[in-house]
């Protein structure tokens, strides 16, 4: 059985380490959602191609997950941390140098290999440094950086591309991701990572080939696929959304910050009620985040108003917070703990797929008709409700161990 020896003050600058991490690394990804608009212009893309490079980031992103988390479970969530943020930091500033359709996609696919490995490595650390009874709303904590990150960066990133050219706005915060990979390496080492790393190597190996048997692995797997369908959706297409409604691009990136702010208060009252109220039952706050989301962006996408759609919109992503805190909180809870960083980054891999799919998916949409968004939020709404049918189908049994829960049957 694995002992929490890290103190209060230690839990604080994990998580707090963590939190920045997640946050540099949401900016940085979000970040060409509003620089595509000048990009698309000085590079002279279309819709299609600027689908791709919206895209390509979340495949190789996705394809480093599964990779970065038997890293972390090899070496350690420290190093892991290190250079995976040191890389998606580098490649985040080359993307200035993109002088064509084809060098920015290159600079962007180099850009989610650099940053596949921060997740699962993370999730591995909250893991390792908190007991059961706090990684609810240690997790919903990190989990609410993305948010955080977007709310922060909707206003920043709008306001470097306006003041400064998108090519300056990458550079800076490339800059920024350097020195945050190197408080990491000063500040997260400690005396117990030697305990954790012995009790590591105490551990009973499982095969991976279990993992893949269970059955609420693969729900968990298509529930985080369809939902993120309907978040990088949102994320990568509502500032161009918005600007067709005739706000300005500072303006539109402004407006992004509310359902930012909403969504970074959500994961973490939703983490304290999953601690406190639904252990056990954590899949009905998935069953209804997929519901709710549905509903709100069928709301959204027939409201004439625009300040109700972005009422709507905030609905929406506060319903998609409940979902990710969910799905996490039960892998960081009941997963066998020699494959918490494996599991995490296979689960988000099918969420990063899904990722590069649904921008693409939907520039290809907006390129056959002309620049409308309704064929594409039938497509978001359709993703959503399949993610509210896979996760009611999550088996929840309070009375199995959870050593036992990623190996025989299920949560």
């Amino acid at each position: 059985m694995q002992t929490y020896l890290t103190d209060k003050k230690r839990k604080t600058i994990i998580i707090t380490l963590l939190f920045i991490g997640g946050t540099i690394g949401f900016i940085d990804k979000a970040a060409i959602n509003v620089a595509i608009i000048p990009i698309q212009k000085d590079l002279q893309l279309n819709s299609f191609e600027s689908g791709l490079i919206l895209s390509i980031f979340f495949f190789s992103y996705a394809l480093m997950h599964p990779l970065g988390g038997w890293l972390t479970d090899k070496y350690g969530s420290r190093k892991i941390l290190v250079l995976s943020i040191l890389c998606f930091s580098i490649f985040t500033a080359s993307t200035s140098f993109a002088w064509s359709f084809a060098s920015l996609f290159l600079f962007r696919f180099l850009f989610g290999i650099g940053e596949g490995s921060v997740f699962p490595a993370s999730v591995r650390s909250i893991a390792e440094n908190f007991p059961d009874k706090e990684r609810g709303r240690a997790s919903s904590f990190f989990l609410s950086a993305q948010t955080f990150g977007g709310a922060l960066g909707s206003v920043i990133i709008g306001a470097l591309v306006v003041s400064f050219g998108w090519r300056w706005m990458f550079v800076s915060i490339g800059i920024i991701g350097v020195l945050i990979a190197w408080a990491f390496w000063v500040y997260l080492k400690s005396p117990q990572d030697t305990q954790i790393n012995k009790e590591k190597q105490g551990q009973k190996k499982i095969s991976y080939k279990k993992l893949f048997k269970t059955k609420n692995f693969w729900k968990i797997f298509y529930t985080k696929f369809f939902s993120n369908i309907v978040n990088w959706g949102m994320v990568s297409w509502m500032p161009s959304y918005w600007v067709s409604k005739g706000l300005g691009l500072a303006s539109a990136s402004t407006l992004m910050f509310i359902p930012y702010l909403a969504s970074f208060l959500m994961f973490n009252v939703s983490g304290w009620i999953l601690d406190k109220y639904m252990t056990g039952r954590e899949k009905y706050l998935a069953v209804a985040g997929s519901i709710l989301s549905a509903v709100f962006l069928y709301l959204m996408f027939n409201e004439t108003s625009v300040s109700l759609g972005i009422v709507y919109m905030t609905l929406n992503a506060i319903s998609i917070a409940f979902i990710g805190t969910s799905l996490y909180t039960m892998i960081i809870k009941y997963s066998a703990k020699e494959l918490t960083g494996s599991v995490t980054g296979f689960v988000s891999f099918g969420g990063q797929i899904s990722g590069g799919i649904s921008p693409a998916v939907i520039g290809f949409v907006l390129t056959i008709f002309n620049g409308s968004y309704n064929a594409a939020s039938w497509f978001l709404i359709a993703s959503a409700l399949a993610g509210a049918v896979t996760s009611l189908t999550i088996k929840n049994n309070v009375m199995e161990t959870k050593e036992n829960v990623l190996i025989d049957q299920s949560f």
